[in-house]
């Protein structure tokens, strides 16, 4: 049996905003393809607890790509992203950053997901902020010749706006569906 590394709130979050974005017979739909229907009837608590496994969370995010294909999958993935950042927000995850000026708040919250999610590393670069996640499990199975985990991408999106720097937008430079050994996401300014 596989080991259990993945925290009950990362997947609630999750779970809820497929629902959100996808509606409760999307959500079915999606744990039902990816054989992971009884999560239905014992939805996890907000806890850092781990009680699911990186196949676990793999194989429900490689049933997007199944089901939507590549371009469906960066299209929904991205709006999940953006709609879990909303979740954390209000669960005040990001509270002890707010008097922090605008930049800054948004690198805390991006260390602060970098710690609480157990994936990657985040860190300035001049004016453009890294994330980094050399063991990300989102894009697993999947070959393209474009980066697909734009959840990542919709969640940092989000947190700049929330942070007070909406002009900035979030791009994967790298991706291991694509043959690299890291998922990279750039914060920087649109221009």
């Amino acid at each position: 049996m596989s080991e259990r590394t993945v925290s009950n709130i990362v997947i609630r979050v999750w779970l809820d905003a497929t629902e959100s974005i996808m509606g409760t017979n999307g959500l079915k739909a999606v744990l039902n393809y990816s054989g992971r229907s009884y999560i239905l009837d014992n939805y996890p608590d907000y806890s850092f607890d781990k009680n699911y496994t990186e196949e676990d969370f793999s194989t429900m995010a490689a049933t997007f790509q199944q089901i939507l294909g590549v371009q469906g999958l960066k299209a929904v993935l991205r709006q999940i992203g953006r709609a879990s950042a909303k979740t954390t927000i209000d669960m005040g995850v990001y509270d002890s950053l707010k008097e922090l000026p605008p930049v800054e708040r948004l690198f805390g919250a991006a260390e602060i997901y970098a710690v609480a999610s157990g994936r990657g590393t985040a860190k300035m670069e001049g004016t453009t902020i890294i994330y980094d996640n050399p063991i990300c499990t989102l894009c697993e199975g999947i070959k393209t010749h474009t980066p697909v985990c734009s959840i990542i991408c919709g969640y940092m999106d989000e947190l700049a706006a929330w942070s007070g720097v909406p002009e900035m937008k979030t791009v994967e430079t790298h991706c291991k569906a694509m043959g690299d050994d890291t998922c990279r996401y750039e914060v920087k300014t649109e221009q």
